[in-house]
């Protein structure tokens, strides 16, 4: 049977609540925010504006919006040693999250994925998922005969992946040299954690074999749950989500590293965590039942034709 709004988000609290205590070492106590020493302000990753006003700020971060490009970011952001710190030495919620889902709601989204760049790159013979966690994904990818890699900066999850008989790496994926080039490149929930986004797609694409393709799964900056809720809502988490992209945000970036969009489109709703909202209840652990419509607003359907759902799926391809 299907999970209810509040069984499905009681699983993920303990991830925030896990990301929230590890967050907190790096705040200044009398501020609120980040303490310097960890961070560096930055023009808009998207347009390079440097014009962008203030949102809210929320467990320690402050996201502002691009007045030139409408891109919401962090800033500041942390520098380049603190967040390869925290990430080598984060918690491994997420993946136990994963490796545990009895509801089929990963497996289903991992599939889908695969569905999409599969069409696009009919003959793909081997798959690289940067940020592979603890393998969960490229078990699913080898199961369809590809020849599976992986990048995983957290050192408990890269050897859980490893040992799984993925060819994984402990690494920046700069700073790897690989013998081949890829097929498939995946991102899942990943790319928003990247400071120059710019940078990546653009050395990913080098990675890239003839008629490759890139797979980004992102929170989208342009969901209704995300506009409704704003600062309670679970996207905006103050350190690790330091680029969120809408739909026209995100091809503007790809237009910028010659990549053509082949395929875009939403996935996850949040209708029953906005139902919450609405009922004055708590949005993640409220009483709600309904997830397939907002009464006299919207319904599932409708709102995924128009791209507001609460993660964008993105499948890129070279400009040919």
């Amino acid at each position: 049977m299907a999970q209810t709004v509040k069984e499905l988000h009681e699983k993920r609290m303990k991830i925030w609540d896990e990301s929230m205590q590890n967050h907190e070492k790096y705040i200044d106590q009398n501020t609120g925010l980040f303490l310097d020493k960890y961070t560096k302000t930055r023009a808009c990753p998207v347009c390079s504006s440097m014009e962008y006003q203030k949102i809210f700020s929320k467990e320690g971060g402050t996201y502002v919006k691009c007045v030139k490009c409408t891109m919401i970011y962090l800033n500041p952001v942390f520098n380049d040693k603190a967040i390869v710190e925290y990430y080598e030495t984060n918690h491994t919620e997420q993946a136990q999250l994963v490796e545990s889902d009895t509801d089929s709601f990963y497996i289903n989204l991992y599939n889908g994925g695969l569905d999409r760049v599969q069409q696009e790159m009919k003959n793909a013979k081997n798959i690289l998922d940067i940020g592979c966690s603890s393998g969960t994904f490229l078990d699913l990818a080898k199961k369809r005969d590809l020849r599976t890699y992986g990048v995983e900066l957290n050192k408990l999850e890269y050897e859980f992946a490893k040992n799984k008989g993925h060819n994984v790496f402990n690494d920046l994926l700069e700073n790897i040299n690989f013998d081949n080039t890829f097929d498939i490149i995946t991102m899942w929930d990943v790319f928003e954690h990247i400071i120059d986004g710019e940078f990546y797609l653009k050395y990913m694409k080098k990675l890239l074999s003839k008629n490759g393709v890139i797979f980004l799964q992102i929170p989208s900056s342009d969901s209704l749950a995300a506009k409704i809720l704003q600062e309670h809502c679970n996207m905006f988490d103050g350190l690790e989500h330091v680029n969120l992209y809408g739909v026209e945000t995100i091809k503007m970036l790809a237009k910028k590293c010659s990549l053509d969009v082949l395929n875009i489109k939403t996935v996850i709703s949040e209708i029953g965590v906005i139902n919450n909202y609405l009922a004055y209840e708590n949005p993640y652990l409220g009483s709600a039942t309904n997830k397939e419509n907002i009464p006299n607003i919207i319904d599932e359907t409708t709102l995924h034709q128009t791209l507001q759902g609460y993660k964008l799926q993105v499948v890129l391809g070279v400009k040919r």
